[in-house]
């Protein structure tokens, strides 16, 4: 059986505080889910998912939220869970580590880590570039029209489910997405930031750009940033890379480039 599966998460516990999932049958799972400290939620992060803390507040525990979808979930055949993009599995593995206690709590979100696959890598293969394409995009192409994206976890398992039916047997002749947005987005000045993550690679002639990136095609909210906001994740795509440590699930390297 063929789930589709989106998170929301704190901004930086990356706590999950919503699940939303489909079955490949059309049967639905929606749940708020409290985080350990819900009076840490973000204006950011209501501002893009829409929930606040007052829904937080009074949600369902995760261990609730988890026990119910291991019940939910049919067991009889074997599982896929596919997700978008590689930030999911850290929202488990956070939520698993702060804020599950209960036995059947930790055996549905186990069950999904287990079974989990980045459908955003099968896509990279489909269209035969290295470059991730924003869920929202993928959405819009199949449908040849708009969508706002109001990143509900639910919304967005039904949009996977439905770009998953759309690509798995699809023949492509000729990819509609460049690798590069523009000639100018070519790597071709001496520092060159580098973002990394299994078998993907993105290539930036600025910090300035690589936020951009993150902004556009790994949020798809590029109208909810300042400039104040983006120069804060410029600061962390820089601390990332001289600490060696990941953000957005890349890994960040800089090279002065001769």
């Amino acid at each position: 059986m063929k789930y589709f599966i989106d998170f929301e998460a704190m901004q930086f516990s990356n706590e999950i505080i919503s699940v939303g999932c489909v079955s490949e049958n059309g049967e639905k799972f929606y749940s708020l889910v409290q985080p350990k400290k819900a009076k840490k939620i973000t204006d950011f992060i209501t501002t893009l998912t829409g929930i606040t803390y007052e829904e937080l507040d009074c949600a369902p525990s995760a261990d609730k939220v988890f026990s119910e979808f291991y019940k939910w979930v049919d067991k009889t055949e074997k599982l896929e869970f596919f997700c978008y993009g590689d930030c999911d599995d850290g929202f488990i593995k956070s939520t698993l580590k702060h804020n599950i206690t209960d036995f059947y709590g930790q055996c549905g979100l186990s069950l999904i880590k287990s079974n989990l696959k980045d459908y955003s890598v099968s896509i990279r293969e489909h269209f035969g570039i290295n470059r991730s394409i924003a869920l929202k995009k993928l959405v819009e192409y199949y449908r040849g029209e708009s969508i706002i994206q109001n990143h509900n976890s639910l919304e967005d398992a039904i949009y996977l489910k439905e770009v998953y039916e759309n690509s798995v047997n699809e023949v492509v002749k000729e990819c509609p997405f460049p690798e590069y947005k523009s000639e100018n987005d070519k790597p071709k000045i001496k520092k060159l930031i580098t973002a990394e993550s299994g078998n993907v690679k993105m290539e930036f002639v600025s910090y300035s750009r690589a936020a951009d990136w993150v902004i556009a095609d790994q949020l798809s909210v590029g109208d909810l940033f300042d400039d104040k906001t983006k120069s804060k994740i410029c600061n962390r795509i820089k601390k990332a890379a001289e600490k060696s440590k990941q953000y957005f699930g890349y890994n960040w390297i800089v090279e002065n480039k001769v």
